[in-house]
């Protein structure tokens, strides 16, 4: 008996090293390195499919998705019955996430010297190929200013907070957040204190304009406060009330966070 099944899997190069993953043993092809991707599930289209399959074993959204090739395979596979795929490549222009082994049994960035000489399954064989000869022996970096748009909007759109997993005493992390309440774009700044993490607009109550400038840290250098880098006012992480400066007595906006992961998440609205 045979079957035919439709994939998909997907091409992202960052700085010449092409994104892989290895088969996790027990499957298809067990232990071999391929391009990132899966079968297409019922009611699902291509690029839907990508997306779900980057998630489920990668952790990491593909983004900016675009045909690039096509290949088929057939044949008997070891202890299962006859079937045909038809597979088709996509090029990936923009990444949401860090790629991370999570229904894989690895993952590898890998130059095009590198990638031939790993074993990998049948129908990816020409497609790295044509990636090597279109770069000149090289890969391309498949990422684009509009690629690196859509990673930037995914970013905002999405309630996590970047960075928040990695906070620790003496940090603050800034972010951008889109549809807020009020239909505008949320400015803001998450800050370690004591007490569990604190969530402000990133905005001073002096003038309307962001406590940071020119990449200057937003904590003073003991940690104590948090430093307008325009007006030279001083904030306590805590409650977000200003002890010095033009506006002592007026407090930062607070914003609603929650756990999220290793992380926090904007709940949405103020506190």
């Amino acid at each position: 008996m045979s079957a035919t099944l439709l994939a998909v899997a997907g091409i992202f190069v960052r700085e010449g090293r092409l994104l892989m993953s290895r088969r996790p043993e027990g499957g298809t092809w067990p232990g071999l390195w391929e391009l990132p991707g899966g079968k297409v599930e019922d009611g699902e289209t291509p690029e839907e499919a990508l997306v779900r399959e980057w998630h489920e074993e990668l952790d990491a959204i593909p983004l900016g998705a675009v045909p690039f090739d096509f290949g088929t395979e057939s044949g008997l596979v070891p202890g299962r019955s006859r079937r045909h795929v038809t597979l088709l490549f996509f090029r990936v222009r923009g990444l949401r996430g860090t790629p991370s082994a999570k229904g894989v049994e690895a993952v590898r960035w890998c130059p095009a010297d590198e990638a031939r000489l790993l074993a990998t399954p049948p129908a990816d064989a020409p497609v790295l190929a044509r990636l090597a000869a279109e770069g000149g022996g090289a890969f391309r970096d498949t990422g684009d200013a509009e690629g690196r748009a859509l990673a930037r909007e995914a970013v905002e759109n999405d309630s996590f907070i970047e960075g928040s997993e990695a906070l620790r005493a003496r940090r603050a992390v800034t972010f951008v957040k889109r549809g807020s309440a009020e239909g505008r774009d949320v400015r803001g700044l998450l800050v370690a204190t004591p007490h569990g993490a604190r969530a402000y607009r990133n905005v001073c109550p002096h003038a309307p304009i962001p406590l940071d400038r020119d990449g200057e840290p937003l904590l003073s250098a003991d940690g104590r406060f948090l430093v307008c880098r325009n007006h030279g006012a001083l904030f306590t992480p805590e409650d977000g009330r200003c002890v010095a400066g033009p506006c002592e007595g007026d407090s930062l906006a607070s914003l609603r966070v929650v756990r999220s992961g290793a992380g926090w998440a904007l709940e949405g609205g103020e506190a």
